[in-house]
């Protein structure tokens, strides 16, 4: 049984971008890049006209802008994910998008592995943001520390350290990583992992990371 291809918009107003992406994914066997559109306009035009699966959506574009860009995409035609891939990292361009419907953001200095990755995880459902995006995300300004009460308020009586983890964890980090950035060992890290699933009653990492975004951990 032939696997069906991810079908791809690609829209920049950088055309050296697009023939970029296309020539990384030409040699994927489960990816096919079906048009590419210069800004918002002809993006929607594209998508009246054909059904895409996947758009890899630019931000600063001439004309309708990113995230009123992927708000019509969302509501128009709902089968069919965004992904912001551009090179702005502030927070509030971030939260802007995935409130304009994004399922993804990532920089356009990933690597192509990051790249493909993210369309696969996107295209299944779920979300999907590069390191530093997930970084950004959870890097708080005063107005949003969350309190140690509002996780043990829902019944969740994570500990301070816990919360710690389980954030580091939504960010995509690894347990050797987690490690070294609060100077404990993989081992203690493993055993955080494992009380914080066994308190949430959740058995991957998925699970986790929707935890996490439900309650204001990450964005």
């Amino acid at each position: 049984m032939i696997k069906k291809q991810i079908q791809i918009l690609i829209v920049d107003d950088h055309q050296i971008i697009i023939d970029g992406i296309k020539s990384l994914l030409a040699k994927m066997s489960n990816l096919a890049v079906v048009a590419e559109a210069n800004n918002g306009k002809d993006a929607i035009e594209v998508l009246n006209k054909i059904k895409v699966d996947i758009v890899l959506l630019d931000i600063e574009m001439p004309g309708i802008n990113g995230w009123d860009t992927a708000k019509i995409i969302t509501s128009r035609f709902p089968h069919t994910k965004v992904i912001a891939l551009t090179s702005y990292s502030e927070k509030a361009i971030i939260k802007k998008m995935l409130n304009a419907g994004a399922s993804g953001y990532i920089l356009k200095n990933i690597k192509k592995e990051t790249l493909i990755e993210a369309i696969t995880v996107v295209h299944r459902g779920e979300r999907y943001f590069s390191t530093e995006i997930s970084l950004a995300l959870l890097k708080p300004s005063a107005e949003e520390s969350i309190p140690q009460k509002q996780i043990s308020s829902s019944g969740h009586s994570l500990s301070p350290r816990e919360i710690e983890i389980l954030k580091l964890i939504a960010a995509g980090l690894s347990n050797n990583e987690i490690g070294e950035k609060l100077f404990i060992s993989h081992k203690t890290v493993n055993a955080h992992r494992e009380n914080i699933m066994k308190k949430l009653n959740l058995h991957n990492i998925a699970g986790l990371v929707r935890f996490a975004i439900d309650n204001g951990l990450i964005e």
